[in-house]
């Protein structure tokens, strides 16, 4: 019982700390995505699109969203090609806050989008090293 109060009388300040980490870099959230069973990898680059259309209609400039298509190598002729049921997308210095629209109509139909292709398998927010992408400012 001793050793449980004096951990958790270590770990409550790391828990009870509200804000993010001090980082020198542009926030990204990047997600694996995988391709439901009448879903399309062309139907979730539709919904990527209007994601990113979204921001821009309702005045965010200074995101980016894309994706990257997952490589995968046959263990036994070393040959790659390009998953048809898994992609990597990534939101670069998404909007938080005061910066991020009001959800409306068009933000549910893109989200729609990308739900009847596809499920998120894994999501991370992750700080990208300064200079990474400049089309990005921070």
């Amino acid at each position: 019982m001793r050793t449980l109060l004096l951990l958790s009388a270590f770990l409550t300040p790391v828990f009870a700390q509200s804000s993010a980490p001090a980082f020198e870099g542009v926030m990204a959230t990047v997600r694996i995505s995988e391709i439901k069973a009448g879903g399309s990898m062309d139907g979730f680059m539709k919904a990527m699109a209007a994601h990113k259309a979204w921001y821009r209609s309702h005045g965010v400039m200074d995101n980016e969203i894309f994706g990257a298509p997952i490589v995968i190598r046959d263990e036994k002729t070393h040959a790659r090609s390009y998953s048809d049921k898994e992609i990597m997308t990534y939101h670069v210095n998404p909007p938080s806050g005061d910066r991020d629209p009001k959800q409306d109509d068009a933000y549910a139909a893109f989200v729609k989008l990308y739900r009847d292709n596809s499920d998120i398998k894994v999501a991370y927010n992750v700080c990208l090293p300064k200079g990474s992408f400049t089309s990005v400012t921070h």
